[in-house]
C-alpha cells in the first residue's frame, strides 16, 4: 500500500494550468511553497519562489515540470537540490 506522500507525488505533478491559476503547491516532502513569478522567456519556463524552512522563507527556482534547479538554505547559501525539493500540487 502506498503512503499519502507517494500518492500525492504520483498524482500531484504540477502543470502550467495549475501554475497559471495560482493553485497551492508544496514540495515533495510537504514543505509550504509559494511561486512568486514565472519566467516565460526561457524554455523550459523557470518558476521562481520561496519555500518555508523552519520559520524562514528560502529562495528556490524550478523548471515548469516542478524539478528544482537552485535552492538556498536558511542562511542564504546555495544548497544542492534533491528530489524532496520537487514541486507537487497541494490537493
Amino acid at each position: 500500500m502506498k503512503s499519502l506522500k507517494e500518492y500525492i507525488f504520483e498524482h500531484g505533478k504540477i502543470d502550467q494550468t495549475w501554475i497559471d491559476n495560482e493553485k497551492p503547491v508544496i514540495t515533495r516532502d510537504g514543505r509550504q511553497a509559494i511561486i512568486l513569478s514565472v519566467d516565460i522567456s526561457k524554455v523550459p519556463n523557470i518558476l521562481k519562489g520561496q519555500v518555508k524552512v523552519d520559520d524562514k522563507m528560502c529562495d528556490y527556482t524550478w523548471d515548469d515540470q516542478g524539478k528544482c534547479i537552485t535552492a538556498t538554505d536558511i542562511y542564504g547559501n546555495f544548497k544542492q537540490p534533491n528530489d524532496n525539493d520537487t514541486l507537487v500540487k497541494n490537493i
